[in-house]
């Protein structure tokens, strides 16, 4: 039995390999990452969360051009005036796992389970700017 196991994970593993890497299969940890981005996302003011929120909320277009602002167990749920405004590049530079465009005004940005961290600290900084 464990040798038929063996002979499956095989073949699995060759032909899903070659169809991601033929067809540039988008699979989490396969983003081009420049070294100019990564060091981008180490410099700056890192909070308790353990993310850059002040480059977090600028790669959101600011925090005037948010809507509204929520969470759930992984993601940042926010409306936005502007979506031209928000730059995914910037967010994912900054260790945001994904952005999921829901349409013109909504999306979501995959952050992991410190999102809340993150919100409450965003929340905090949208309030001190907006003050």
């Amino acid at each position: 039995m464990p040798v038929v196991a063996a002979i499956w994970f095989a073949v699995y593993y060759a032909i899903f390999r070659f169809a991601i890497t033929r067809f540039n299969l988008k699979t989490p940890g396969r983003d081009i990452d420049t070294a100019a981005s990564v060091e981008k996302a180490v410099a700056g003011t890192i909070g308790k969360s353990g993310y850059n929120v002040p480059a977090i909320l600028a790669a959101l277009g600011g925090a005037e051009n948010i809507v509204s602002l929520d969470n759930c167990i992984t993601r940042l749920r926010l409306s936005v005036h502007d979506m031209s405004k928000v730059d995914a590049a910037a967010l994912k530079a900054h260790r945001a796992i994904g952005v999921v465009q829901l349409n013109q005004h909504n999306l979501q940005v995959v952050i992991g389970p410190q999102v809340q961290s993150v919100k409450d600290e965003m929340a905090t900084l949208m309030n001190t700017v907006q003050a």
